[in-house]
């Protein structure tokens, strides 16, 4: 057996590259990819519609605040307790350091800790549990889906006008990602906006926007009519602000492991920056909520044609009557140039309508016909064969103008008109019979109808 010796200089490589790497892990907003959870990958997945229902309410919340919101939601219990402690008498007043003191007590996820200075928002989890449940369960399963749905809205809403840099926040660009954050670093505004607005029409009939009002008591007076309202601002409490940030480049949620650890204090510490949510309880994997504002998950195949946030909205094909290409004289080739009339060169209305006025190949033109160089219902002085004895056939002319322009549809009437009169033309007169030498009027009754009364009055011998 081949034995594979490692030199002794990758080793000393690989060990100093490891000791460059701070032991709390990775700072915040480091990209690193994350392995896939098995679990969540065999999890029933929300379409991209049911994904922009549910994040329309805080994908326009700024970055940290956004993150820490996401995080939480994978309590939703605790979220439930943390906004009936925040409430409480003893507890309302409390802020800075004393509210970081008050909290080590509780064995809350640092996420949902972090949420405590804004009773505002705690207030609007706890009042939507079946939308927050159906948020953590899609934070849980479909992280980088989320992240994409966040970016997807906040551009529709940048296209409206609705998403702009003003005195409580700085919207910045990143390449191609909408970075959201606080105008100050010691003030957080949170955004109230009611989702039909800030996005315009919306394009999903059957997911309508998760729309969260403001609670009672969150001044915004008439902003909400036309975009976003900033309430009273909060003052961050560095202790708890600032736990996780959007890793947008890889789609994932990192993690302040420092400031993580620091509220921890009550579980294990963590050293891996790459967030996870917690396992589902029981094991069995991932379920979805039972109930919820977007109905049980339903996979779709990629985004729609009208997704939210695309600068163009594409029409599906199977709405789009479409002419086969390059096909002469329909509606994708030369206008008025097809030979013959509707229906091609064997169809109705072709005879007496062909290049230079002839008959179609193969039918002889009848010795009754019309004389040459009448004038067609078609237009143009029609070029027929020499009659029999007949001098030289007239020539055609140069320039024939087309029997149909198919831009003039109010004239169809007068088209089919001609059409017509164009068929009789040309179709074949009856075989003429030779002349008898002796009428038979005579046999006719009286009062009888010419010839064809003698025929009759032969049918009754």
């Amino acid at each position: 057996m081949t034995r594979h010796v490692v030199p002794f200089r990758v080793v000393a490589c690989v060990c100093a590259a490891t000791m460059l790497v701070p032991p709390w892990g990775l700072p915040t907003g480091v990209a690193q990819a994350q392995p896939v959870d098995a679990a969540a990958a065999q999890a029933p997945a929300y379409s991209p519609e049911q994904l922009d229902a549910l994040l329309a309410p805080i994908a326009l919340y700024p970055d940290a605040l956004l993150t820490q919101v996401l995080m939480a939601s994978a309590w939703p219990l605790q979220v439930v307790e943390a906004a009936r402690w925040v409430s409480a008498p003893g507890n309302a007043a409390l802020q800075g350091d004393a509210l970081a003191q008050a909290l080590q007590t509780q064995p809350w996820d640092p996420a949902v800790k972090s949420l405590v200075p804004f009773p505002t928002v705690l207030a609007l989890m706890n009042s939507q549990l079946d939308w927050l449940q159906q948020l953590g369960y899609a934070v849980a399963t479909q992280q980088g889906d989320v992240l994409d749905s966040v970016q997807r809205l906040r551009r529709q809403a940048q296209g409206t006008g609705c998403l702009k840099t003003t005195e409580q926040q700085v919207v910045s660009m990143q390449g191609q990602t909408i970075v959201i954050a606080p105008a100050s670093p010691q003030v957080v505004y949170v955004p109230a906006y009611n989702p039909t607005v800030v996005y315009g029409a919306w394009p999903y009939p059957a997911y309508p926007p998760v729309y969260l009002p403001p609670p009672p008591g969150y001044a915004v007076g008439n902003a909400l009519l036309t975009g976003i309202a900033f309430g009273v601002g909060v003052g961050i409490v560095a202790s708890l602000w600032n736990v996780g940030s959007p890793n947008w480049g890889y789609r994932n949620v990192n993690v302040n492991v420092n400031r993580w650890n620091t509220i921890n204090v009550n579980r294990p510490p963590i050293s891996n920056p790459g967030w996870r949510p917690p396992p589902p309880a029981g094991g069995g994997g991932w379920r979805p909520p039972a109930g919820g504002p977007v109905g049980p998950p339903r996979p779709g195949g990629g985004l729609p044609p009208n997704a939210i946030g695309r600068s163009s909205v594409a029409v599906p094909g199977n709405l789009v009557q479409r002419p086969p290409a390059g096909r002469p004289g329909g509606p994708g080739g030369p206008q008025g140039q097809r030979p013959g009339g509707p229906g091609g060169i064997n169809g109705p209305g072709n005879a007496g309508q062909r290049p230079g006025g002839g008959p179609p190949p193969g039918v002889q033109r009848p010795a009754g016909g019309p004389p040459s160089g009448v004038q067609r219902p078609g237009g143009g002085q029609a070029a027929r064969p020499a009659q029999p004895g007949g001098g030289a056939r007239p020539s055609a002319p140069a320039a024939r103008p087309p029997a149909f322009n198919t831009q003039q549809g109010n004239r169809a009437p007068q088209y089919g008109q001609r059409g017509q009169q164009s068929r009789q033309m040309s179709r074949p007169a009856p075989q003429a019979q030779a002349p008898r030498a002796q009428p038979r009027a005579q046999a006719a009754p009286p009062g009888g109808g010419g010839g064809g009364g003698g025929r009759g009055g032969d049918r009754r011998r």
